[in-house]
């Protein structure tokens, strides 16, 4: 048996493995896979994605050490003293005496405390980051979003990986999927050629940065855009088709104004020409829809009514009350 095979045969037995739970899964009525992928909303959570890509490849990496320590016949070079036998198997290309070698160190010496960090920081940072987000939520600090039918194939998905809810490139999740795929390939490409080692020593270095990439994507949540709020309308009275400033927070930024053109509705009638003001942020300007009372309401009755604005980012504010004319 070669290494190539081993390594193959450790692939397909955690394909394997995968398949029969997520079998078990929608034999209970559930899922697997976009249970452990996917956050609340239905996009891809990047903490997630990393939780399960380094679990799986530790798990390969493990299970192909188990294959050749247990399953492989003993190759004649791993006999004798460590040292003597790592030098025995690598001056005879012995790739599969070097795996045998690196089972019975991992048996010795268990995983290093790299591996505890590197398996730990993406579990800790999923939740923390899903209980900020979550609390958030509860809160009403944030609205919840859920994905459209557009965002739940295959591109879109894989997007979402380094995206923000509105489909714009967010740099802690950019940051946060460069430095682990980094740090994985080199896992992958370090483990393929074995030392007798078991499992290769990652450099403090990709640690460092895929720790500081978690602490950005953590901190990145908790100061998260809150839901916006209005605070003002001028003139206090609405007037049928005359012009109209709201003010508030979260409504509209020059710097960062969202995928899509702010909003307005009275009393669930769109506002005319809703315009954001070039220059201050949160300040918008429309004119009132013809008719914001209901049917029946005589001419010139001052009523209470409800004005709401949707951002630029799709998040609505609560209703904010107002006079209407």
């Amino acid at each position: 048996m070669s290494s190539t095979g081993i390594f193959w045969i450790g692939a397909g037995s955690i394909v394997a493995l995968v398949a029969i739970v997520e079998g078990i899964a929608r034999a209970a009525g559930g899922d697997f896979l976009p249970t452990v992928l996917l956050g609340e909303d239905g996009r891809t959570s990047t903490s997630k994605t990393f939780i399960l890509l380094w679990t799986l490849l530790v798990g390969w990496a493990l299970i192909s050490l188990l294959i050749a320590g247990e399953f492989a016949s003993k190759h004649a070079c791993t006999a004798g003293d460590t040292a003597a036998a790592v030098k025995a198997c690598t001056t005879a290309l012995d790739d599969v005496g070097l795996l045998q070698l690196g089972w019975m160190h991992f048996l010795h010496t268990g995983l290093v405390g790299s591996y505890l960090v590197l398996l730990g920081i993406p579990a800790a940072a999923g939740v923390a980051a899903k209980g900020i987000t979550q609390s958030k939520i509860t809160s009403g600090a944030v609205p919840k979003i859920d994905a459209t039918p557009d965002e739940r194939t295959i591109g879109p998905r894989l997007a979402q990986l380094f995206s923000a809810d509105d489909g714009s490139t967010d740099v802690g999740d950019f940051q946060y999927v460069i430095f682990n795929l980094i740090t994985a390939v080199y896992f992958v490409s370090r483990f393929v050629k074995p030392n007798g080692n078991g499992l290769p020593a990652i450099p403090d270095t990709l640690l460092g940065l895929t720790s500081v990439s978690a602490a950005l994507y953590v901190g990145k949540k908790a100061v998260a855009r809150s839901e916006p709020t209005v605070t003002g309308v001028f003139p206090s009275i609405l007037r049928p088709e005359a012009p109209f400033t709201v003010t508030g927070t979260g409504l509209w930024d020059p710097l960062e104004p969202g995928p899509n053109a702010p909003e307005m509705t009275v009393n669930g009638k769109p506002a005319i020409a809703v315009v954001p003001d070039p220059t201050v942020a949160d300040r918008l300007t429309a004119v009132a829809p013809p008719e914001m009372n209901p049917p029946g309401t005589p001419p010139g009755t001052e009523r209470a009514g409800t004005l709401q604005v949707m951002n630029g980012d799709g998040a609505t504010t609560k209703g904010f009350t107002v006079s209407c004319l």
